[in-house]
């Protein structure tokens, strides 16, 4: 499924990690920039639906609302997602421009002296914001000395798949068919199926129902005397069997509550 992942969102929301990748990302987007380095094994990642690979000193920068997704494939990344307050500072000075979508970027040490610098001790939120602005400037800096920095383009079909699947977080118990898409973002229903394919890998009604699933055990989870029917019912669902089948689908089993 792809989701908005709207924790990100958060203002000054920062995240530096030296992961290895073993979990799927499914398709997401979210205000916020995101750098990928690969510093060891090899990693696809699929950005506004063309999938790249990165190996041993490749990197990628995924700009703010731009759908993007890992496979699982046990490589070792820092990954840095921040705030585009962060960053939109240090664009302006380069001259409104920002890092190509992929690039190489072969210094390990560096990242991980960032990465030392980001786990050290704070004491206060203005002292950790400040500390993320610092990392954001190092970073761009040394990257614009061996990175040719470039204009950012628009995307109309990214930016399209971004507003449905924004619309699709915040109406999931509503009436989400392809001919209600059609009419509301003006296009015809045969071309967003094909496009949200490209994008999101699954069929428009099995992300649906991934994502109403998913709402629907937040809420089983929150709500302990909810009922299973109410909470389908609650998230769009119009049958218990076809809630029992998306469950199954994502978790593996089916709720035990009854």
């Amino acid at each position: 499924m792809s989701f908005y992942e709207l924790k990100v969102e958060q203002r000054d929301y920062f995240y530096f990690n030296r992961v290895k990748k073993e979990n799927e990302t499914p398709p997401h987007f979210h205000g916020a920039v995101e750098l990928l380095f690969c510093v060891d094994g090899k990693q696809e990642v699929c950005i506004s639906g063309k999938t790249q690979s990165l190996e041993k000193g490749d990197a990628c920068f995924i700009d703010s609302y731009t759908v993007h997704s890992l496979q699982p494939s046990g490589a070792t990344l820092y990954a840095i997602v921040g705030d585009i307050h962060f960053f939109q500072p240090v664009f302006a000075a380069f001259g409104d421009t920002l890092p190509p979508c992929l690039f190489r970027f072969e210094n390990a040490e560096f990242l991980s002296m960032l990465y030392a610098v980001y786990q050290s001790p704070k004491t206060s939120d203005a002292a950790i914001s400040e500390r993320n602005k610092g990392i954001v400037k190092l970073l761009l800096a040394q990257l614009s000395e061996s990175v040719p920095f470039v204009k950012r383009k628009t995307d109309k079909q990214n930016d399209l798949v971004a507003k449905i699947l924004q619309y699709a977080a915040e109406n999931y118990a509503g009436d989400l068919t392809l001919i209600t898409l059609s009419a509301r973002f003006g296009y015809s229903h045969a071309y967003l199926s094909r496009l949200l394919h490209r994008y999101l890998g699954v069929n428009w009604n099995v992300y649906v129902g991934n994502i109403r699933v998913r709402a629907a055990h937040a809420l089983l989870q929150s709500e302990q005397e909810l009922s299973v029917l109410n909470a389908a019912l609650c998230c769009g669902f119009e049958s218990l069997n076809t809630f029992y089948r998306a469950y199954r689908r994502i978790y593996g089993n089916t709720p035990l509550k009854k």
